[in-house]
């Protein structure tokens, strides 16, 4: 089988590792498109964009702290740059712009409180105590549970949401009561009611391909709960089962070559109900695949909807 080499513009760094970045200079591409170029540890370039950290203070030739958030399987790195006034994990108090109600995606109330950062951005802070919501005070203790984008997800430390009895890692059945677009991300959302009413959220654009439908019943993994009040949930596949082996043809195998000269090789497998599916393979791996049209994989789990696979090394030897 050809192997189709694809030149990824960065190093092969680690996911979730930290590393200083210089910034070379911006670059606009067009309207709302401009971006940082970011030199990497090794001296190699790779994009940042800049609309997310207008405020951050970032000149040319500066040298920023940077984590590598994600990289995906095209071997395409994002980076979020250390905030310059505030670190993950840590507690701040922050100045009260208001408090104020609203009516949820749930139906449910929801309240909050308004506060502005030291750069001068404005976030909303959930609030689940009615005493919290009573008091006056013009400044608020809040942790800062993370940074993603540049945006600032606050929680108020003594104030946490009732997780609601679910369990993480378990299996339960939920009731697909409605559909709605969250005016917070313009993104539409199937609303999930469990057996004791309590109501949950699952990102409909990651599921359209199941067919799903309002008054239909599912079943769904817990994940982890959310400062938000909600859990994660990942509904069951309906043509895979966890835990068991099927055999996927191959698309094509990738091989990214990185700018530092390392490489990885990807399988591109076709999955019959979703998008392909790319496992990475080892080189000792991928002797054994080149003559091969399918390959056996256990189904590990489901992320969004995509099957996180393991090949069956039996099934290459």
């Amino acid at each position: 089988m050809r192997i189709k080499e694809i030149p990824i513009p960065n190093s092969r760094l680690t996911e979730g590792s930290y590393h200083i970045f210089k910034i070379l200079k911006t670059q606009n591409f067009g309207a709302d498109d401009s971006w940082f170029i970011m030199q990497d540890p090794l001296g190699y370039k790779v994009l940042m964009p800049l609309h997310f950290y207008t405020r951050y203070g970032f000149e040319a030739g500066q040298d920023v702290m940077c984590r590598v958030d994600r990289i995906n399987c095209n071997g395409r790195m994002f980076l979020e740059p250390m905030h310059p006034h505030y670190k993950e994990g840590e507690c701040y108090d922050f100045d009260v712009l208001g408090k104020g109600t609203k009516t949820g995606i749930t139906g449910e109330t929801e309240h909050f409180v308004k506060v502005i950062d030291v750069l001068g951005y404005e976030w909303k802070v959930p609030v689940y105590s009615d005493k919290i919501i009573e008091e006056s005070s013009a400044k608020i203790a809040c942790k800062l549970e993370r940074i993603k984008k540049g945006k600032l997800f606050l929680s108020i430390d003594s104030d946490k949401a009732l997780a609601g009895g679910l369990i993480n890692g378990e299996i339960y059945t939920f009731c697909i009561t409605d559909e709605k677009i969250n005016p917070d991300d313009g993104m539409k959302y199937f609303i999930l009611e469990d057996q004791q009413g309590g109501k949950q959220l699952l990102k409909k654009k990651y599921y359209l391909h199941y067919g799903l439908k309002k008054g239909q019943q599912i079943n769904c993994r817990v994940d982890k709960f959310t400062m938000e009040g909600f859990y994660f949930l990942e509904p069951e596949n309906p043509w895979y089962t966890i835990g068991e082996v099927y055999d996927f043809k191959i698309l094509e195998i990738n091989k990214l070559i990185f700018s530092d000269g390392s490489e990885q090789h990807v399988l591109v497998l076709d999955d019959k109900h979703s998008e392909p599916v790319k496992v990475f393979i080892s080189p000792g791996q991928l002797k054994n695949v080149l003559a091969k049209e399918t390959i056996r994989c256990m189904v590990k789990g489901f992320r969004k909807s995509r099957a996180e696979l393991e090949i069956i090394l039996d099934a290459i030897l």
